[in-house]
């Protein structure tokens, strides 16, 4: 996975849950459980190509677009 995947993903994932927006980097963080005050530092970080996205984070995320829900249910802002 990319970061522009991700990118999209946030797109698709808002869509999908019925935000009418892209899931932002601070709601993706908390739905992957990202450590840190502000998990969308991570995000941000994974989709300017900063940090490498690792394979359990695309396969969760993947699993999110295949109509899994976060653990703790659809954050919302």
């Amino acid at each position: 996975m990319t970061g522009d995947d991700l990118r999209d993903a946030r797109g698709a994932l808002g869509r999908l849950w019925g935000l009418g927006r892209p899931v932002s980097m601070t709601e993706m963080g908390h739905a992957l459980r990202l450590a840190g005050a502000d998990p969308g530092v991570s995000i941000r970080d994974y989709e300017r190509g900063k940090t490498r996205i690792s394979g359990p984070m695309a396969v969760a995320v993947e699993m999110m677009l295949a109509g899994a829900l976060p653990p703790d249910g659809v954050p919302q802002r």
